[in-house]
């Protein structure tokens, strides 16, 4: 059985909850991007996020792709 190794992230690419937040908190704050990540293996964020020791980093290219699949199936269900 062959292993499929994920793509690489960039180290540029990967935020915490606290930088993401501040980097955009017209969209984002701390206590929405918690919510978001209690669920991360259900809600299908998981693969944006790597965890470094106790710290849990966030690919903001990922994080994007999942927000942008998510507004689009809610423009559906609609």
């Amino acid at each position: 059985m062959k292993e499929t190794t994920p793509a690489a992230l960039p180290l540029d690419d990967l935020h915490t909850v606290e930088e993401l937040a501040n980097k955009y908190p017209r969209i984002l704050s701390v206590f929405t991007l918690r919510w978001q990540l209690r669920d991360r293996a259900k809600n299908g964020l998981a693969p944006a996020c790597v965890r470094v020791g106790k710290k849990l980093l966030i690919s903001k290219t990922r994080y994007e792709q999942w927000l942008a699949a998510r507004a689009g199936n809610d423009a559906h269900a609609a």
